[in-house]
């Protein structure tokens, strides 16, 4: 048994809705509750190390080989461990999280509505691994261990204002000012050491931090001139959608590359220096300044701060122009066009910002749509200006 479970995980959800106004054009809403995760997300790696996975590496063996037993791996559960051993710990609770918000939307005209959201969260008993490089003479290797030492916050203000379609328009606006905290933004070990690091020290803002954001959308549908009555055919049935994204970037900090996977330390950080240095020939015009930052001594945490640097942001222009072709009652034809990043607008990844190393890890080395994992780039945004032109038949 890897770890105790617990049935004593009480989770209530409460919310509410006031309307004061005899207008009803006024409510207030109000809502919280408490979250589990499922607190299993760094059990994988207990497979992939000692006692799960052992290996023998051989070189010069004839193949065929008629009898592998002199080959086998020694599997030995003595000290002294090899290799890399990942453990968790045996009292592991699962994460929580309580989180509330309280909104006030105001509807004008019947139509249009604004609304102002404020969302809190708080999160306990997260899951963080820690490193500890050979603690004792049992261990030849890194000693991994997950446990609860992570939490983390969220305030945020968000508003928003939407219009549903009115006299060909539909629009929705939202705004967010954010900020986003913990000690560790995943369960995966930041730092390996031959010294217990406090997880205090690594409070500071979220590795998915985005302190400004900004989308807008607006739907036209293109009224057809009344007075060409000969090409009216071909002028009604058209729409546009335009959508905009602006937001500010994720944070990140210099880092030290080591032998050890997932091991990044921070750089120290020198006093007086500028963190950027700025010229037309930089990827986004600038890059990290290498006289800013300095290599600690191995096995030591640099003096710089965790996510204490704030990156590259995205701004994106999208517009769609569509017409309808109405078949019969059933079928319709739709002619689409889009472009994406309209006005081609550079967004970049942040720098790997490997300190100490190859010059050119400290200026951005993509676009957006390439750093962001997940999806096929080509879906992403981020990226260069692209056209498609497509045709759907609905029925």
């Amino acid at each position: 048994m890897l770890l105790h479970s617990t049935y004593t995980n009480f989770a209530p959800r409460l919310g509410m809705a006031w309307v004061p106004t005899e207008k009803r054009d006024l409510v207030v809403r109000a809502g919280g509750g408490i979250f589990y995760d499922l607190g299993v997300g760094a059990a994988a790696n207990l497979t992939s190390s000692f006692p799960n996975n052992v290996q023998n590496v051989l070189s010069g063996t004839p193949i065929p080989i008629g009898d592998p037993t002199p080959f086998l791996p020694v599997i030995s559960e003595l000290p002294p461990f090899p290799g890399i051993v990942n453990a968790i710990s045996p009292n592991l609770k699962l994460p929580r999280s309580y989180q509330w918000n309280v909104a006030i939307e105001k509807s004008f005209s019947d139509t249009r509505a604004m609304t102002l959201t404020y969302v809190g969260q708080v999160g306990g008993d997260l899951l963080r691994t820690e490193g500890l490089g050979t603690p004792n003479s049992d261990f030849l290797g890194t000693f991994f261990l997950t446990n609860n030492s992570a939490a983390s916050n969220y305030n945020a203000l968000q508003l928003q204002y939407r219009q549903p379609m009115s006299h060909g328009v539909q629009a929705l606006f939202n705004y967010t000012y954010s900020h986003s905290i913990d000690n560790a933004s995943n369960d995966t070990v930041d730092f390996v050491s031959h010294t217990v690091i406090s997880a205090q020290n690594d409070r500071a803002s979220s590795d998915f931090d985005v302190r400004h954001s900004f989308s807008g959308a607006i739907s036209i549908a293109i009224p057809a001139p009344s007075r060409a009555k000969g090409f009216a055919p071909l002028l009604r049935n058209w729409s546009t959608d335009v959508v905009v994204v602006a937001r500010s970037g994720f944070p990140f900090n210099g880092s030290i590359a080591t032998p050890v996977d997932g091991s990044a330390p921070r750089a120290d950080r020198i006093p007086g220096e500028p963190v950027w240095i700025f010229g037309s020939n930089l990827p986004g015009g600038k890059a990290l300044n290498p006289n800013a930052f300095a290599v600690p001594l191995p096995g030591v945490q640099g003096t710089e701060g965790r996510n204490d640097i704030s990156g590259f942001g995205l701004t994106q222009v999208d517009v769609s122009l569509a017409r309808q072709f109405l078949l019969t009652e059933r079928l319709h034809l739709q002619f689409r066009t889009d472009a994406f990043n309209l006005f081609n607008h550079p967004n970049f990844t942040n720098p790997l910002a490997l300190i100490g190393s190859d010059p050119r890890f400290l200026e951005s080395q993509s676009m957006l749509n390439q750093g962001l994992g997940g999806l096929n780039p080509l879906f992403q945004e981020g990226g260069p200006r692209s056209l498609q032109i497509s045709l759907r038949l609905t029925f």
